[in-house]
């Protein structure tokens, strides 16, 4: 299951990042790392951006970036 999928306030647990270095060493640096829990706290009108917890602090992430991140429930 990929991080967009989730529905307002459900958890997660990141399982993969994007193979993409960069990106995946800048995902790290906000919090978002293998094993790391996340809860997906709300949704834009549009879709994009959606507010993310993680580590008790809130991220906003766009929809394209999230489904990018695998993660299990």
């Amino acid at each position: 299951m990929m991080l967009s999928d989730l529905k307002e306030m459900q958890w997660a647990t990141i399982i993969r990042l994007p193979d993409d270095y960069m990106f995946s060493l800048r995902l790290c640096e906000m919090g978002l790392c293998q094993g790391q829990k996340i809860q997906c706290v709300t949704r834009s009108p549009f879709s994009s951006p959606v507010l993310y917890c993680v580590k008790d602090s809130l991220l906003a992430l766009r929809r394209a970036d999230a489904k990018r991140i695998e993660v299990t429930i």
